[in-house]
């Protein structure tokens, strides 16, 4: 939907809102608004400051990605040093993606239990993402992963498949 509305939603300033869109449902809402727009076009006004703070969040997001990647050179040099045959043996640990039952469970627990648990399977995905209330307070600016907990009963295109 992003790359097929692309140019009407950055037209309208919705392609944050798209981006920040968790179900399809909300999708829609954002692509009513823009039809709405079309339709009545003296009923949007350009917000500079929105603007402003698109780019903001754009540059922050790039230099996240740069950290992200910083670090998954260092982990390659320190698995090379160490003359492992998995040159990904560092970035593999802490990469599992948490289920929805595992989220669950991990809720149950006191904080201390709770961090344990996370950091032996999930360290590198961040677990305000999942665990808090409102979900993770630093947005784009967060260092670890934020991916959806996965169903195991559900299979997900996005989903690696063997073979």
């Amino acid at each position: 939907t992003r790359r097929m509305c692309k140019e009407l939603l950055e037209k309208y300033q919705l392609m944050e809102e798209c981006i920040a869109s968790r179900t399809t449902d909300e999708v829609e809402v954002v692509l009513n608004k823009c039809e709405c727009y079309i339709r009545s076009p003296e009923t949007f006004k350009y917000d500079l400051e929105k603007e402003a703070r698109e780019k903001e969040a754009l540059k922050r997001k790039r230099e996240e990605e740069g950290k992200r990647k910083a670090f998954e050179a260092r982990m390659v040099r320190k698995a090379k040093r160490e003359g492992l045959a998995d040159l990904n043996h560092y970035l593999r640990i802490g990469a599992e993606i948490p289920t929805v039952d595992v989220v669950k469970r991990l809720k149950s627990y006191s904080k201390e239990e709770c961090l344990a648990a996370w950091k032996k399977d999930h360290s590198q995905h961040c677990m305000s993402f999942h665990l808090d209330e409102g979900g993770c307070k630093r947005d784009r600016a967060c260092a670890f992963l934020h991916v959806e907990a996965k169903d195991g009963e559900k299979f997900d295109e996005k989903d690696e498949v063997a073979g």
